[in-house]
């Protein structure tokens, strides 16, 4: 296994500073813009690529090739956002070693706008996850910290968590404002109770709606996401990224996570104003996501998506 602080070193010369600043709220939305987002999903503690005798996806992934893939992309697109839909954690001897510190100071030096929480990353406890925060916040030369949306999982009982989760966050860019928040899975049956100690968990959908209607009627954003660790579809089992829209309206674009789903391309599903995108990659970091928005006068003129391997 490659020694922490040789990779750290080696990653740094892929990085890029790609954090855009966050708005007064309330301010007028122009014309028209243009937004791409690349997105990842249940990255899983994969710092390196697939090895040989994993299938279709051996020799697939790493951080670092990530970090190339997003600088040209970034290089060639202008307007772009990097997210994350959650389970940064668990799956190798990195996170048994590192227990999620190195995977979130490396998603900082790649440039992450903002991720949200899957119900791996508690998988040793509020306290290690604030500390993994913690490591990424204090970092130095590198992009600033990101931050963390989701708005059903009530931290009041875990302040230090409460503080690093924002309900949502705002960005803008020439002629487009975006408003990004996220939601969690159920932790019953999925994590431990002593290891979301303070945490409550709420119902997404109802936790959603007023956030939503914050950010279209008094942020003024042109484009709405959500950061979802529900998964793709539950079949009427549970709330899942497929009974979203029917269910909020007003939401542009999900990406998703917790159910490792490969698309190829986002699905399309109509609501009434409009179609929402639904998106997952995967798992792994084997593929990174991309969406693309041309926004007018408020309202999505032009969408589309593809799913590209990270590969060498």
């Amino acid at each position: 296994m490659m020694d922490r602080r040789d990779f750290l070193a080696s990653l740094g010369a892929a990085t890029v500073a790609s954090q855009v600043s966050l708005r007064a709220s309330g301010a007028p939305a122009l014309a028209s813009g243009r937004i791409t987002l690349l997105h990842t999903n249940d990255t899983h503690s994969r710092i390196e690529p697939f090895g040989p005798g994993n299938g279709a996806i051996s020799g697939l992934g790493g951080v670092a090739r990530r970090a190339t893939l997003v600088k040209q992309l970034r290089q060639q697109l202008g307007s772009v956002l990097l997210l994350d839909a959650g389970d940064t954690f668990q799956g190798t001897p990195y996170f048994n070693r590192y227990k999620g510190r190195l995977d979130y100071q490396l998603m900082r030096m790649v440039g992450y706008d903002a991720g949200t929480l899957g119900n791996h990353d508690f998988d040793n406890g509020v306290g290690m996850l604030v500390e993994a925060m913690e490591s990424m916040e204090q970092l130095k030369h590198a992009n600033p910290a990101f931050p963390f949306v989701n708005c059903n999982f009530d931290c009041q009982g875990a302040p230090a968590l409460g503080k690093r989760v924002r309900p949502f966050v705002v960005r803008e860019f020439p002629g487009i404002r975006v408003g990004i928040t996220g939601v969690g899975v159920a932790f019953a049956g999925l994590v431990a109770p002593k290891n979301h100690q303070g945490i409550t968990w709420r119902d997404p959908y109802e936790s959603l709606k007023p956030i939503v209607k914050r950010l279209r009627d008094v942020e003024k954003v042109d484009l709405v996401v959500v950061l979802s660790h529900l998964g793709y579809n539950l079949n009427g089992s549970a709330p899942d990224d497929l009974q979203m829209p029917g269910q909020v309206a007003g939401i542009d674009a999900i990406i998703g996570g917790h159910s490792h789903t490969f698309l190829e391309k986002p699905t399309k599903v109509p609501q009434a104003n409009g179609e929402t995108l639904i998106f997952q990659v995967g798992f792994g970091g084997v593929n990174l996501g991309r969406m693309d928005f041309a926004v007018t006068r408020g309202a999505v003129k032009a969408a589309s998506g593809s799913s590209m391997p990270v590969e060498g």
